[in-house]
């Protein structure tokens, strides 16, 4: 076949040129590997980022919502001043009705 070279010689080359087409494929296949770690990475970064925005969201809703209950807290104090000052003004109503009735009563009494 070549000349100077011994059919071990010949053997050996066919070998080694076996083993090197065997490590070219597990490096592809690595540097596949290497490619689908990096898209996984990549997605995950995705994720983390997205998530810091939800939280970022949730922070903002539950200060939001602290704000509102508190406007909340007020308005029900309000309310409960202006319901105590209700029943005042409703006692004073019937004991002027009461009164009146009473004057009334003593007048058709003594006439």
């Amino acid at each position: 076949m070549f000349q100077g070279f011994t059919d071990v010689q010949l053997q050996a080359v066919e070998d080694n040129s076996v083993i090197v087409e065997q490590r070219e494929r597990e490096i592809s296949h690595i540097v596949k590997s290497i490619q689908d770690l990096n898209e996984i990475f990549k997605d995950i970064a995705n994720m983390v980022v997205d998530q810091g925005t939800i939280l970022d969201r949730i922070d903002y809703n539950i200060e939001n919502t602290e704000v509102q209950v508190e406007k909340g807290l007020q308005q029900l104090q309000k309310a409960e001043t202006y319901q105590k000052k209700n029943r005042k003004m409703l006692i004073i109503l019937v004991l002027a009705v009461i009164v009146i009735l009473l004057i009334l009563i003593l007048i058709a009494v003594k006439t």
